[in-house]
């Protein structure tokens, strides 16, 4: 009898999904016959509150985000929320228990600590129930992913294993395979072929700069400091996400720039980070496990406070990543990496050391209890 295996997830547009289908395509190569179904829990039981969340959330990074900062893992707010926490798990656990007879699963793997919370709530309730697996997505874990009936936890790497390891979770739980990024990452692709499709110069230092799914960041600044006001020896691919005010804008501001090509939401992340040297960038986990499944040194500027700042910081001490705190600072941190092909070989050699490129077939292996 084939397994069902459910992933669930809370936003559409988020690294938490892109996961989510990391992990189903991995289940899919692996075992073809295994019945997969992903889900975003949040629209699930609560779809008028998850719009509301998701709205909030974003205004509250591009505006206030010291506020997300002071919130992020903070055990003031943790205990202050956990009565309500566990009302709303009160108040779903009926579609919990419906979510869980109708789909069957054998497996439930979370990608984000909601959903996590939830079923890990309905399996003590029920005594039983499908093997649970949360899987972290950012280097720094998160007090709001603890949870007795959570079966196994899959973290980024050994580091982040341990700080889990310290907030009370059994080592015999922790699983250090990755942040799950698509397969096709394990593809090289050729790098003259796509720069001279873009109508750029392979021989001239190549810079990939993006600000997540949602075109986050100061990217018209980031863009003016990599190629514009005459500094014409980088050449720039820049991709807005599913902002397309942004990549308007950044079309209209470089569009007598022959060295840049600005793109908006693009499905070949893959190949664009095989034609690129370096790339600029917030810290997200996603946006991280795809560069260094690449070898791709990382530049870092205006991380988002909590997550994506534990996440630089990890980078910028494993020698992954450089950070940069002004535009000015990003000019002369640029110059010096391309000057200096040492550092920039020792940083793509630390960035293939924290590579987990098969991380979602590991975690196939992991959700189907194969060794």
């Amino acid at each position: 009898m084939k397994k069902r295996v459910l992933i669930l997830y809370i936003s559409r547009y988020s690294g938490h999904y892109y996961a989510a289908e990391a992990i189903e395509e991995g289940i899919k190569e692996f075992s073809p016959d295994t019945h997969v179904e992903k889900m975003n829990a949040l629209d699930y039981t609560n779809p008028v509150l998850g719009r509301l969340i998701n709205r909030v959330y974003l205004q509250v990074i591009k505006r206030r985000p010291h506020v997300w900062g002071d919130m992020y893992d903070n055990p003031s707010v943790l205990e202050k929320t956990r009565n309500t926490r566990r009302a709303v798990h009160r108040y779903n656990m009926h579609k919990i228990k419906k979510m869980i007879a109708a789909k069957r699963p054998d497996v439930v793997l979370c990608t984000q600590a909601f959903p996590c919370g939830m079923v890990a709530d309905y399996k003590v309730i029920s005594a039983g129930g499908p093997k649970l697996i949360g899987v972290l997505t950012d280097y720094a874990p998160h007090s709001y992913w603890l949870h007795d009936a959570v079966d196994h936890y899959v973290v980024p790497d050994e580091k982040t294993g341990a700080l889990l390891a310290k907030k009370g979770i059994a080592s015999g739980k922790i699983n250090p395979l990755g942040i799950p990024v698509s397969l096709k990452f394990r593809q090289a692709h050729d790098r003259k072929i796509t720069l001279r499709r873009l109508g750029l110069i392979p021989e001239r230092p190549t810079i990939l700069m993006m600000g997540g799914s949602q075109g986050l960041g100061p990217m018209e600044e980031l863009l003016n400091a990599v190629t514009l006001n005459g500094r014409k020896h980088f050449q720039a691919i820049v991709v807005t996400g599913r902002n397309m005010r942004l990549f308007r804008k950044l079309v209209r501001a470089s569009k007598n720039d022959k060295g840049t090509v600005v793109l908006p939401f693009a499905d070949n992340v893959d190949e664009l980070m095989d034609a690129s040297d370096i790339i600029v960038s917030k810290a997200g986990g996603l946006t991280t496990a795809e560069a260094l499944s690449k070898k791709l040194p990382m530049v870092i500027i205006d991380p988002i406070p909590g997550h994506e700042r534990r996440n630089a910081d990890h980078l910028v001490a494993e020698g992954a990543a450089a950070e940069v705190f002004s535009f000015s600072e990003l000019k002369n941190v640029l110059d010096e990496i391309f000057e200096r092909p040492e550092r920039l070989s020792a940083m793509r050699e630390s960035a293939g050391r924290l590579s987990k490129p098969l991380s979602s077939l590991d975690i196939a292996k992991l959700a189907l209890g194969v060794d």
